[in-house]
């Protein structure tokens, strides 16, 4: 019987339909009820209470008590010797790709160029992801990290650790991309390059010096905890603000700018914790993870305890057949307040707010055994993790207490 075949250009048809909808339905359309002017162009300051527009329909200065800035950030692009001469997608254009690449490089795996590689192998592409850093999403735990390569691994996505893309020829319509790995140097051709390094916060040409404004070491815009700039009238919210923030999040950008403005109206000095702030990398299983990492806690106290269980310990995981995942806990054995909480599971993404709320009210992890949980979910492997501290949970019937 013949493979299904995919119709890759109707596929990112579709998705491009999609976004461009829930912009026009969830952003455009929610300006006409509220009294918002729209201005399209490129805005710089003149002074600390004024801004030029610059557009098509020409100039215009608009004056203003306060400001707040989010500009947002950009896919920070590294030098690489020969890129320029090749066509190469970032985060913010592989959405107009037309064909589905027969053989792909990712360069960098966070978690967009992870959640890319996935998505791209799993649509039939040959996909290569190359890292210059010892291991995959380098900010989660260890064991997430593993556990998630030998899940892509198993997918046919080739990853290069310890790695860097050395150069960029052409041969034909493909790139040759010239790799520097620990075993010597290799030629890898493709027929398309996705560059996922970062990003870098949108502050050129803003005329920020003309108010005031400065940057702090990493070019974003320093803030204090109420997001106000050292000009008290002026703020900045999401990516383009140097917040302790865990991760460049649409929802925690919203959050700092509904505090912001909520601090203009109403002179108050809210802050957010950011310690509570959930992180998902939906790759598949999902990334989650909210608070401190055991090597941060480590690096804090001096001392940690942590445990991890596997997702196969669930019935969950025979349900859905899903081998692969874990959780780990990680908590201040001095008081046993739960400091962090890590997932690798289906449907992560769906329970991690839970975690996040622990974290906020400082759960022991006393309290995380005594609550009652629902059978059979994939939540369950973080009570079992938690149930791990007392006992050993690898023979445990299930819904013991």
């Amino acid at each position: 019987m013949p493979s299904p075949r995919i119709d890759f250009p109707n596929v990112m048809k579709s998705l491009r339909s999609f976004v461009e909808d829930m912009r026009r339905e969830k952003y455009e359309r929610l300006l006409e009820h509220y009294n918002v002017d729209l201005y399209i162009g490129s805005a710089r300051f003149k002074s600390p209470n004024s801004i030029s527009i610059s557009s098509a329909g020409g100039d215009i200065d608009i004056y203003g008590e306060y400001f707040i800035v989010a500009t947002g950030s950009s896919p920070s692009i590294p030098r690489i010797e020969g890129l320029d001469d090749i066509s190469y997608y970032a985060s913010d254009t592989i959405w107009g790709v037309e064909e589905l690449p027969g053989k792909m490089l990712v360069i960098g795996s966070g978690a967009i160029g992870l959640e890319l590689a996935q998505a791209f192998a799993r649509l039939g592409s040959e996909v290569d992801v190359v890292e210059i850093l010892d291991r995959l999403l380098s900010g989660v735990e260890p064991e997430i990290s593993k556990a998630l390569a030998e899940i892509l691994s198993e997918e046919c996505v080739k990853i290069y650790t310890k790695s860097k893309v050395a150069g960029f020829g052409r041969r034909g319509s493909r790139a040759v991309a010239k790799i520097l790995t620990p075993r010597g140097s290799i030629e890898e051709e493709y027929d398309a390059v996705l560059i996922s390094t970062g990003r870098k916060p949108n502050t050129e040409g803003l005329g920020l010096e003309l108010a005031g404004v400065e940057l702090d070491s990493r070019g974003f815009i320093r803030v204090s905890t109420d997001l106000r700039t050292y000009d008290p009238r002026i703020y900045a919210a999401g990516d383009v603000a140097g917040t302790p923030k865990p991760a460049f999040l649409e929802t925690l950008a919203a959050k700092e700018g509904a505090i912001a403005a909520k601090n203009i109206a109403t002179g108050s000095k809210e802050s957010i914790d950011y310690r509570s702030t959930p992180v998902v990398v939906f790759t598949d299983p999902e990334v989650a993870y909210v608070g401190s990492t055991e090597q941060r806690l480590v690096e804090s106290l001096g001392m940690c305890s942590c445990r991890v269980v596997s997702f196969k310990l669930t019935a969950r995981s025979g349900i859905m057949g899903v081998e692969h995942g874990l959780a780990k806990i990680v908590i201040d054995p001095r008081s046993n307040t739960i400091a962090g909480i890590h997932v690798l599971a289906p449907h992560a993404s769906e329970f991690i707010v839970a975690a996040s709320l622990m974290i906020k009210h400082r759960y022991k992890v006393e309290d995380l055994i005594e609550a009652i949980h629902v059978f059979p979910t994939a939540y369950e492997v973080v009570k079992l993790t938690a149930q791990a501290f007392v006992r050993d949970v690898g023979g445990m019937p299930c819904c013991v207490e």
